[in-house]
C-alpha cells in the first residue's frame, strides 16, 4: 500500500505543480504588499531588504502570526513552486530559505506565549528530508499557542525521533515530508511510535506537500491526522487530544 500511495502522490504532485501557474503570493491578499516586497528581495538576493520588509511590517503593527501566515508561509510555498518548475535554481532556493530561517530566529522571542498550555510537541523533518522549514513553522505555531516545543530540524532518523518523544513526554509528534520519496521514512516513524509502549497516547500528525496533494494519505499511512498549514496543525492536535480525553 505504501508504494502505491507514494507513486500516486508523486504522480499527482508533478501534475499539480505544472498545472498551477498562479503564484502563492498575491498583492491583493492580506499583507500582500509586504509578501510581494519580501519575495522580490529574496529573489534578488537582497537579504537586508528582506529583513527590512519584515521589520517595517512589525513596526506598523502587523501581528507576528499574520507575518507567518500571510508573508513567510506563502513566500516559501512560492519558492517551492518556482523550484519545482525550474524557475529557481537549487542554490537560489537554498539562499532564500536560509534568509527566512535567519528571520525566524530573530522573530522567535515574539513567538513564545506567556500563557502555557501544559502540552508538549516534538516536531521534525523525517530522515531524508532536508527541507526543515515546514516543521519549524509548525513548532513556532505551537509555541504561539502556549505549547512547549522541541524542534529537531532536518533529516532525523526514526529511532532518534522516538527517543525525543519519550524523553520530552510529548503529547504530539509532528512529522514533515517534502517529497513523495520520503513517505517510507514517514512510515518508519509512525511504525516506531506505534510499536513503542512508551508512546502510547501520543498523537502523530503528518504534513508536507504529499499530504496536501493526496487528501487521505495520512490515514493510509497510519497517522492520526494531517493539516494543510502550521496554523491548522495546532487546531488538529487540540481536537484530537480533546477527543481522546472525552
Amino acid at each position: 500500500m505504501v508504494t502505491t500511495d507514494r507513486d500516486r502522490a508523486a504522480d499527482e504532485l508533478v501534475a499539480r505543480t505544472h498545472a498551477e501557474d498562479a503564484s502563492f503570493v498575491r498583492r491583493e491578499a492580506p499583507l500582500g504588499a509586504v509578501a510581494c516586497s519580501y519575495l522580490d528581495a529574496l529573489i534578488e538576493r537582497d537579504r537586508r531588504r528582506a529583513v527590512r520588509a519584515i521589520r517595517e511590517a512589525l513596526d506598523a503593527g502587523a501581528p507576528i502570526k499574520d507575518i507567518y501566515v500571510h508573508v513567510l508561509q506563502p513566500c516559501q510555498y512560492e519558492l517551492g513552486r518556482r523550484w519545482q518548475l525550474r524557475q529557481l535554481s537549487v542554490a537560489g532556493e537554498h539562499y532564500c530559505t536560509a534568509v527566512t530561517q535567519m528571520i525566524l530566529g530573530q522573530l522567535y522571542p515574539l513567538v513564545v506565549s506567556a500563557d502555557r498550555a501544559g502540552r508538549r510537541l516534538v516536531a521534525t523533518a523525517v530522515d531524508g528530508n532536508l527541507h526543515e522549514i515546514g516543521a519549524r513553522f509548525v513548532a513556532d505555531f505551537f509555541e504561539m499557542a502556549g505549547w512547549d516545543t522541541f524542534y529537531l530540524g532536518a533529516s532525523t532518523p526514526a529511532e532518534h525521533v522516538i527517543q525525543e518523544v519519550v524523553q520530552r513526554k510529548a503529547d504530539v509528534l509532528a512529522v514533515s515530508a517534502a517529497l513523495s520519496d520520503q513517505l517510507s521514512s514517514v512510515c518508519q516513524v509512525i511504525t516506531a511510535a506505534r510499536s513503542d509502549d512508551r508512546c502510547r497516547g501520543v498523537v502523530v500528525l503528518v504534513g508536507g506537500q504529499p499530504f496536501r496533494v493526496v487528501d487521505d494519505l495520512w490515514r493510509q499511512l497510519g497517522a492520526d491526522g494531517s493539516a494543510p498549514s502550521a496554523e491548522h496543525a495546532v487546531h488538529a492536535a487540540e481536537q484530537l487530544l480533546a477527543a481522546r480525553s472525552a
